[in-house]
């Protein structure tokens, strides 16, 4: 059976966080950093692309704890960024990244909305430089990207292909999450209108826009953030309105949740559900049976996403890094055991016999009935 893809920690969700100590923008040092990554026993990896004036800490610490710095995402503004991505390349393949995953601001630096077929040159063009220097690259669904529109994602996919190039996919389905039950975030993108796209939205439907992406086998890379479907702004927190913007100081976007229950006064006012989390649970499972079923998939990394900013878990007072951990944890123990389960289906030559194996017989029911 397939060994587990690799498994990374976000370099902004290394926050072991307190009521005494919020969830802060200011970073812990470098080397703690990384320090936390190696004895936690979890993680396979570090995911973050160093600035430069960080990047000899980086490889310092890098070598020092042997953890690899394999994966880092940036945002970027077509018609003012293109520098920074062949800066940020060369930075990733000093550090000795393998993938660098680009998320594309919805409007050109002139403020108009980019088109498909501008993501598109975006695309081919980065791509061409990253093959040049070993690295793959890939193109994320994100809030305030031009990706917001889920749409859209598939549309420049294949166009993509058609140019006879592959489109490597990051997919952090907590941006659609967020969308389902909330019908401004449905507006903001688009997809208000549109009953049948924001049914999709939902990974339990077989046809979501979750399958519909690991479907194409494009998903290199699975971003994983715990999140409820239209959850709790964050009120400890404020930032901008998304695209055209909604105003100054709004709390900011539900984009995460706690993965496990907050003690009192540790998180928001509103109250922490479990079951809220269910959306996540099978996003993940989705993954990991696709990877498994499908000797050629193109999976490679996952990263678990909790961050630092005022969409997502600024000035909580839980433990986000010890939250990052138990998410981690999950995965991997749901791994072990949807194996067992592809291992027994395996045995069994119909889907009727693999269910029937378990039943009671007759013999079984004529005890209980004998009392």
């Amino acid at each position: 059976m397939k060994k587990m893809f690799l498994l990374a920690c976000a370099g902004r969700g290394i926050q072991p966080s307190s009521p005494t100590q919020p969830v802060s923008e200011e970073e812990l040092p470098i080397d703690t950093q990384f320090r936390l990554i190696k004895e936690a026993g979890l993680w396979d990896f570090f995911d973050r692309i160093p600035t430069e004036p960080e990047l000899r800490d980086f490889m310092k610490a890098s070598e020092k704890y042997e953890i690899p710095i394999l994966s880092g995402s940036w945002t970027y503004q077509l018609g003012k960024d293109e520098p920074l991505i062949a800066e940020n390349l060369r930075r990733a393949k000093i550090v000795g990244s393998r993938y660098h995953n680009l998320m594309v601001w919805a409007r050109h630096a002139d403020g108009h909305m980019l088109s498909n077929d501008e993501v598109v040159q975006s695309y081919l063009d980065t791509y061409e430089q990253a093959e040049r220097l070993g690295i793959t690259i890939t193109y994320e669904v994100h809030v305030d990207m031009w990706s917001e529109d889920v749409r859209r994602v598939t549309q420049v996919a294949q166009a993509v292909r058609k140019r006879g190039i592959p489109f490597n996919f990051c997919m952090d389905y907590s941006h659609c999450i967020l969308k389902i039950e909330n019908e401004v975030e449905q507006g903001v993108c688009g997809l208000r209108d549109d009953a049948e796209s924001v049914r999709r939205l939902d990974p339990f439907n077989d046809d979501s826009f979750c399958d519909e992406w690991l479907g194409q086998n494009m998903t290199h890379w699975t971003q994983i953030r715990p999140i409820a479907p239209n959850g709790p702004r964050n009120w400890l927190a404020t930032e901008t309105g998304p695209f055209d913007g909604m105003g100054y100081g709004r709390p900011g976007r539900s984009i995460q949740y706690p993965f496990r229950k907050p003690a009192s006064g540790e998180w928001l006012e509103a109250p922490w559900h479990a079951h809220k989390l269910s959306c996540t649970k099978e996003v993940i499972r989705k993954v990991i049976d696709d990877y498994l079923t499908n000797p050629a998939s193109a999976t490679r990394i996952m990263t678990i996403d909790n961050i630092n900013l005022a969409a997502y878990g600024l000035g909580w007072k839980y433990d986000m890094y010890a939250d990052s951990c138990a998410l981690a944890q999950y995965v991997r123990e749901l791994y072990a055991e949807r194996v067992v389960v592809m291992q027994a289906r395996r045995q069994s030559e119909t889907r009727d016999q693999f269910i029937d194996r378990y039943r009671p017989d007759s013999t079984d029911v004529a005890a209980l009935a004998a009392g």
